[in-house]
């Protein structure tokens, strides 16, 4: 899972005011800086994350941020348009797919506009037992939920007008992937770094599917590796990570060689609001760049596979209407 560490172009000033973002897993690391650079920009944002606590702490913490931004005046990570950050708490548990159900319904009885969702959340080396729902955790957490709560809101976005994006953080571990048709879960798959480059994996595919779908609407969808960020995941102490994860993990903390969450979270702020790629979908971002992609995630079968298999593992938690509209 290399950082690829090249330099990252800078972020153009974007005027997010009157915008409306939600950010999943906005309560740490990458999200957390997206989340208070997308607010610093003007736009309303939506912390989807599972803990109140931490995300009010986290939205506590972005406004002093703020507050001593504004009034160093120093050098700023990103253009700042407004004097007080808008940000909200929204429950969503995506290792639940009756929580990730309520939360989109939740969304939409609001009767708000959507222009930016980031599916940000994430796990790796997690527990061996299934989700609530059954599956296998990482599957759930990373690519499934997403799908679901991608699919809820899509209402939203498309009559939300042009220029709207869907931003699926992936990560370069989509190549250490192993496709198995009779096993898309990776429920016989012992090795965890596996089981997590799938989920990646599924993510990229799933940019390509939902591109095919939504072509003429409106909508870009981008998905991206943010490089390897020092977060959470890879200091959390107790995990069962891999020796190889683990070492590369550690190397990268001690050489600096690892991204700050900032850094890792500018890719993601490019796909979501650089202007230069309006009305562009289907890229693959690195190093805030877009990138070329290995073959296996531009495979139109997989790809195809994994959407009606996708549909058929949430048929309970979507409507006939919408199971018509997204198996044409």
């Amino acid at each position: 899972m290399g950082s690829r560490l090249t330099t990252q172009p800078n972020l153009p000033e974007v005027d997010l005011r009157g915008r409306v973002a939600i950010v999943t897993g906005a309560n740490a690391g990458i999200g957390y800086e997206t989340a208070k650079s997308l607010a610093q920009m003007g736009a309303r944002v939506i912390m989807a994350c599972r803990s109140e606590m931490k995300a009010l702490e986290a939205i506590d913490c972005m406004k002093e941020e703020h507050k001593d931004e504004r009034e160093l005046n120093k050098r700023l990570k990103v253009k700042i348009q407004v004097e007080e950050l808008d940000l909200e708490y929204m429950n969503l548990d995506l290792g639940s797919l009756a929580s990730t159900t309520n939360f989109a319904e939740s969304f939409k009885a609001r009767d708000i506009h959507l222009h930016i969702l980031v599916c940000n959340a994430g796990m790796a080396f997690g527990p061996d037992e299934p989700s609530v729902d059954g599956m296998e955790i990482h599957f759930q957490v990373n690519y499934l939920s997403h799908f679901l709560l991608t699919l809820h809101l899509l209402p939203v976005l498309k009559s939300s007008g042009p220029n709207t994006r869907i931003v699926l953080v992936s990560s370069l571990a989509y190549s250490f992937a192993r496709w198995n048709e009779d096993d898309m879960q990776c429920l016989n798959t012992a090795n965890k770094t596996t089981v997590y480059s799938n989920t990646k994996l599924y993510q990229i595919m799933q940019m390509f599917s939902l591109e095919r779908r939504l072509e003429g609407s409106g909508i870009s969808v981008f998905s991206l590796h943010p490089g390897v960020v020092e977060t959470e995941l890879v200091k959390r102490e107790g995990q069962r990570i891999p020796l190889m994860p683990r070492m590369f993990a550690r190397l990268g903390m001690s050489t600096h060689m690892l991204r700050s969450p900032f850094k890792g979270a500018l890719t993601t702020l490019h796909a979501a609001v650089n202007p230069t790629y309006d009305g562009k979908s289907a890229l693959y971002f690195e190093s805030s760049k877009p990138h070329w992609l290995m073959s296996q995630p531009r495979d139109r079968w997989k790809q195809e596979h994994l959407w009606k298999y996708s549909l058929e593992c949430l048929r309970n938690y979507m409507t006939e209407d919408m199971l018509d509209v997204f198996t044409s």
